[in-house]
């Protein structure tokens, strides 16, 4: 039973089995949970969702691989972290800027195709991540990809508002 659990988890509740990019669909599900708990909650919802997201990432990541295989792209809840930190530097600015949020959804949205190319592209020392072992190899690069993603963002709000 823990075992399926598990599974599930690390399958981002169903969004993993997407037959068309599975990380895609993943961090889709990541970004619409983001979304209402921001609505919900505000800017507290991003740090505790990217911590749960990370730690549960790190919990289910040997059932994944011993079920699909080394990095198994089914295995998305590793995206929901990185797409959590990507938000960060973001609020952030939010923060301490005073920038408004009437129309966060859009910071939302170009956060998430950015966390996505930085995901799927892996410059910059991404792809090396992936080179450690066990969780923290399917973990690190999706954190890496999430942390350029939000201060790439933050860096062109700082220069553009």
């Amino acid at each position: 039973m823990i075992l399926q659990f598990k599974k599930w988890i690390a399958l981002g509740f169903g969004s993993g089995l997407s037959p068309w990019a599975p990380g895609t669909a993943g961090s889709v599900l990541a970004l619409g949970i983001l979304y209402g708990g921001i609505s919900f909650f505000g800017l507290h919802f991003i740090w505790p969702f990217t911590l749960a997201s990370a730690l549960l990432s790190l919990w289910v990541a040997d059932e994944a691989e011993a079920a699909w295989g080394k990095d198994p792209a089914q295995m998305v809840i590793d995206e929901w972290a990185g797409m959590g930190l990507s938000l960060g530097p973001w609020a952030l600015f939010i923060l301490f800027f005073e920038y408004p949020m009437n129309h966060y959804w859009i910071d939302l949205v170009i956060l998430f195709t950015l966390f996505r190319l930085f995901d799927i592209w892996k410059p910059l020392g991404i792809s090396s991540m992936q080179n450690m072992s066990g969780g923290f190899g399917i973990l690190a690069d999706d954190l890496l990809a999430g942390v350029y993603a939000g201060f790439l963002w933050f860096l062109i709000h700082t220069l553009l508002f």
